[in-house]
């Protein structure tokens, strides 16, 4: 008997169902923003322009990726990170305490 490394077509074709419902939900309320208001948008960092953009897309691809890639302050704001990167030190300050002064304990 031989054994085929490769995914059955089943599992594919289940793959392709899931993102299909993903991005259709997606969708769906997505375009609820359309009838936000202006400030209701401003408040989540998008514009109505960014709705209308993201909108226009094929109905087969996800209007919330294009939001990162369209606009460049949400793209400031989310900076992303992996959760493991290198993070920048604060730089602490050794401070002699009054108390301190006797004993030699110092203070952060």
């Amino acid at each position: 008997m031989t054994h085929t490394t490769s995914t059955p077509s089943f599992a594919l074709f289940g793959q392709m169902v899931a993102r299909a419902w993903r991005v259709f939900n997606n969708r769906r309320q997505f375009a609820e923003l359309q009838d936000w208001s202006d400030e209701q948008l401003k408040d989540v960092g998008l514009s109505r322009s960014d709705v209308r953009r993201a909108m226009a897309q094929p109905f087969y691809r996800d209007p919330t990726s294009s939001l990162l890639s369209a606009s460049p302050a949400l793209n400031r704001r989310l900076s992303l990170q992996a959760a493991n990167a290198p993070r920048a030190r604060a730089d602490l300050t050794l401070v002699e305490t009054e108390k301190a002064t006797g004993n030699g304990q110092l203070a952060a």
